[in-house]
């Protein structure tokens, strides 16, 4: 399964960090979409490093509604912290999204 998480306020956190660890051991593709802009990358590109996640995995949508990027490359699953943001993955896209609160 492809799963993808927010940054801030998820994989910026240890809790995100070890639930990402976990669904990578379990075997799903694990994903970073950000409504960061590419620029902001320095502390993203670190966690990803430290938890393995590719470059090729991470999307920066620079400040453009997440769902465009989930539904874009297939994700079935996505970890946000922005009601509105899981709000709208749920309308706009047949991924399920879950809100996340550490």
């Amino acid at each position: 399964m492809k799963i993808s998480f927010d940054y801030d306020g998820v994989l910026s956190t240890r809790p995100g960090q070890a639930l990402a660890s976990i669904k990578m051991k379990q075997g799903h593709l694990v994903y970073i979409v950000t409504a960061r802009h590419w620029k902001e990358n320095e502390d993203v590109l670190a966690t990803a490093k430290e938890l393995g996640i590719p470059k090729a995995r991470i999307y920066f949508t620079d400040g453009v509604d997440k769902w465009h990027t989930i539904k874009r490359i297939g994700i079935q699953m996505h970890y946000d912290n922005n009601q509105e943001q899981v709000d709208k993955i749920r309308i706009n896209t047949a991924a399920q999204a879950q809100l996340y609160t550490p």
